[in-house]
């Protein structure tokens, strides 16, 4: 069983500053985020 959705709109590769305020920002604005 899959707990996870299969598509996501964002997909966030690297936890520097730049990625984190991807993830950040994407999530904020109701995008499915990896």
């Amino acid at each position: 069983m899959n707990r996870f959705p299969v598509e996501y709109d964002v997909i966030v590769v690297g936890a520097g500053h730049a990625g984190i305020e991807a993830a950040l920002t994407s999530a904020r604005m109701g995008a499915q985020t990896l």
